[in-house]
Order: structure tokens, then C-alpha cells, then sequence
């Protein structure tokens, strides 16, 4: 750290603080004073939005069970939820040595994870899901996860 950036200014004999944001220390040396202000952001939080259902037509056959809608809540996951998600898909996609900072949500496989668990489907079921009904599905996941191609850019 750059030593120079915690010296104080001397003060000359007699110069009082003229301004504000300066004051005098008791050894005679004028100091840079920050006054915050507080400034806070209020978080823009979006209306809940009923859950998501997806009729799928031809039913997809998995494991003998045919399933023709997927139910999708995701305003009902917490944050234990997408922890969960991202230990199953750790798990599942084994990142090799040299790939060191993965972003879950960005991978189609952390997003078919997230998918199931929020359909309470096995996660083969999204994986025999046609492009038609997939991609709808994986912008629903991003949005979920925070991000979506369609955000506003302010």
C-alpha cells in the first residue's frame, strides 16, 4: 500500500480549517475528513408471478412414466434451493483441473438441474425435452438465477 496516502497535510502556523470537509488534529496537522452521507438503494423486488406450466405434446416417455406437463414454481425456492442445485451439478459436471471459477447458472447442465428439482421431475425427463420446449424453459431458469438475455440495459 502506497505509504504517501496516510501522511497528513501539515498545517502552517495559524491555518485554521477553512473549509468544510478539513479539521485540526491536536499535534497542529489538518486532516482530510469524509462525511457520508447516507445514501442507501432501495432493491427493486419484482410481484410474485403464479407458477409456470409447460403442456408437453407428445408426452415424453421416461422410465415408464409418461409426463405431458411440467409445473414450474419458481417463486417458491429459497436459498436452499439453489445451493442444492449447485452441489448436484458439482457433482454431475466435474470441472477439469484447469477451469477454476465456473458460474453454475450459465452451464445448461446447472440448469437442468434446477429445472427438475423445481418440476420435482427426474432430471431426465428435461434432458428428453425437444428444443421447442427447452429453450423456453432454460430462459425461465436464467431469469430465475437472476439474468436473462432480454434484461433491460440501463
Amino acid at each position: 500500500m502506497d505509504q504517501s496516502l496516510l501522511q497528513k497535510r501539515e498545517a502552517a502556523p495559524g491555518d485554521e480549517p477553512r473549509e468544510r470537509g478539513h479539521e485540526r488534529l491536536d499535534n497542529g496537522q489538518v486532516a482530510d475528513v469524509i462525511e457520508a452521507e447516507a445514501e442507501f438503494r432501495d432493491v427493486a423486488i419484482e410481484a410474485p408471478k403464479p407458477p409456470w406450466r409447460m403442456k408437453i405434446e407428445p408426452p415424453i416417455d421416461y422410465d415408464g412414466e409418461k409426463f405431458s406437463e411440467l409445473i414450474l414454481d419458481f417463486d417458491s425456492l429459497i436459498a436452499k434451493d439453489f445451493v442444492r442445485a449447485e452441489r448436484t451439478f458439482t457433482r454431475l459436471y466435474k470441472p477439469d483441473k484447469n477451469e477454476t471459477a465456473v458460474l453454475p447458472e450459465m452451464k445448461h447442465e446447472y440448469q437442468c438441474v434446477l429445472a427438475a428439482q423445481v418440476a420435482d421431475v427426474p432430471i431426465g425427463v428435461i434432458y428428453k425435452l425437444p428444443r421447442r420446449y427447452y429453450i423456453p424453459l432454460r430462459l425461465e431458469v436464467l431469469k430465475a438465477c437472476g439474468s436473462s438475455p432480454d434484461e433491460e440495459k440501463a
